[in-house]
């Protein structure tokens, strides 16, 4: 009997141990799942704030750890810690060529986009990725070794703009060469991206020293590159095709407007033009300057700019409706889009039964505050000439020779009129 109850003391003694081991293990488990699941609201919210700049990675990812600082400031109320941008672990199996990392306050935030999802062909421009993690120190988990683990949680959100809207789009859905620069052409979009629709599998063609500059770059088909192109940003291909981001905008309303005749303004004239229906073309030679009144010029023969000549108009609208645009020799053609109304932000719209190109070539220079908009035209600039804009959306593309194309994005309201549909994914 004795015996008996000598035995049974360390059997309750071994029992309570491991009771008191499960239940300290459970604490120690409780404070995980607490940290795991402040670390899941801090990463959702982050990619639901960044989701809405996209697709402009940088705009994305300050935004997405902004919004990550101040959540995790307001919750130990404390001032929002300001993000250290710091190197990424090497290990993490969950880094991707576009992640960037920061350390806010205890955690380390990685930020992607252009994400890829696993089974995804390519990284998509619309999606960005919030990992959080956080080194947790660990009490009770001490007795049996186990001092600290490292906690984590994730977020994917799809921001549904589409990349056109700001930058240049190619519309032509089948053309090779879509597309193409040669020579040493410049095609530099700043704060925006590329896209081109083309299916073929050179929709991109870049030939000899061009260079290419944009956020992203997106193709639906493929590339072909010849010489020593220079590109930077997030190149992208086999992308699903972007809609017309101004499919929309209506042709101008004739009604009222006054008709003028065609002229040919040259030598040393300074002539002022007044808005309407210009039913030939407006040639503007020599050293002439011509100043558009603001308002909507209905062209009916087209625009020529060359020798010396110059023409400027603010608050202006060009609606191109046949004849080319074209400014060559030393001309210089500078517009500023009229910033209200449905034609706000618009600089050249060309209505989709005009296919004359637009031509800027020699010394040329054509500056636009607005977008340019050419649904079946192309948009051609080569020699030395310099094209300077807000938004191109043109057919097709051609930057030939020594060229500049500048495009310092924003988005007419038309464009940036679409919806922005947020949401999280993963």
């Amino acid at each position: 009997m004795h015996r008996r109850r000598g035995t049974s003391l360390p059997l309750v003694g071994l029992v309570i141990f491991g009771l008191l081991a499960v239940a300290a293990l459970a604490i120690d488990w409780g404070f995980i799942y607490f940290t795991r699941h402040q670390l899941q609201n801090f990463a959702d919210a982050a990619a639901l704030a960044g989701a809405q700049e996209l697709p402009d990675a940088a705009d994305a990812r300050s935004q997405a750890v902004a919004n990550y600082a101040r959540n995790y400031g307001e919750n130990r109320q404390i001032p929002p810690p300001s993000p250290q941008p710091v190197s990424c672990p090497p290990d993490d199996p969950d880094l991707q060529p576009p992640t960037v990392c920061y350390r806010v306050g205890d955690d380390l935030v990685q930020v992607t986009t252009p994400y890829q999802r696993t089974g995804d062909p390519s990284p998509n421009p619309n999606f960005i990725n919030v990992k959080a993690c956080r080194i947790v120190s660990l009490f009770f988990a001490r007795v049996i070794g186990i001092t600290q683990i490292r906690v984590c949680a994730r977020a994917t959100a799809l921001g549904s703009r589409q990349m056109i809207a700001r930058g240049l789009v190619v519309l032509d859905p089948s053309g090779r060469n879509a597309l193409w620069l040669q020579g040493n052409a410049s095609l530099r979009i700043i704060k925006g991206a590329i896209w081109v629709n083309s299916t073929a599998s050179d929709a991109l063609l870049a030939q000899g020293s061009p260079s290419i500059s944009a956020d992203q770059i997106g193709i639906v088909g493929g590339y072909r590159f010849e010489g020593n192109p220079s590109v930077t940003g997030t190149l992208l291909t086999g992308q699903s095709p972007m809609a017309d981001p101004l499919a929309n905008l209506p042709p101008p309303d004739p009604t009222g407007l006054p008709t003028f005749p065609g002229r040919t303004i040259g030598g040393t004239s300074v002539v002022t033009l007044d808005p309407g229906i210009y039913t030939g073309p407006i040639r503007v030679e020599g050293n002439a300057r011509v100043i558009l009144r603001p308002g909507i010029y209905i062209l009916r023969g087209g625009l020529l700019v060359s020798g010396n000549g110059i023409v400027t108009g603010s608050l202006v609208l060009l609606y191109n409706e046949s004849g080319r645009i074209e400014v060559q020799g030393n001309g210089r053609l500078e517009l500023t889009a009229p910033s209200s109304g449905p034609y706000a932000g618009i600089s050249v719209f060309q209505p989709a039964t005009n296919s004359e190109p637009l031509w800027v070539s020699g010394n040329g220079g054509l500056g636009a505050v607005g977008a340019l908009y050419l649904p079946r035209s192309t948009v051609h600039v080569e020699g030395n000439a310099v094209l300077r804009t807000h938004t191109i959306v043109p057919w097709r593309m051609e930057i030939i020779g020594n060229p500049q194309v500048i495009i310092a994005a924003v988005e007419p309201p038309a464009a940036a009129g679409q919806r922005v549909d947020i949401q999280l994914v993963e």
